[in-house]
């Protein structure tokens, strides 16, 4: 069986429609990491860097994790 990790999840950003959200998680041998980003919608390109996470027990906490960082971040751009 394959291993489906990294897994890329995109993520549409309100009034934006040339960038999407992105929430990479892939396993470690300390577990699953997060990488967040805004990238173009696109080419996928890095747009904005927003921050990696590590080391979470299981794949959907670290996605959780992600998706509440790309939030945050997008809410205090707004701001």
């Amino acid at each position: 069986m394959e291993d489906p990790y990294p897994l890329e999840n995109f993520l549409e950003i309100e009034n934006n429609p040339h960038l999407l959200g992105r929430v990479v998680v892939s396993r470690s041998p300390r577990g699953f990491n997060v990488e967040v980003d805004i990238v173009q919608k696109e080419s996928k390109k890095i747009f904005k860097h927003v921050e990696n996470l590590y080391a979470f027990d299981n794949p959907d906490e670290a996605l959780e994790h992600g998706v509440f960082k790309l939030s945050s971040f997008l809410k205090n751009l707004k701001h």
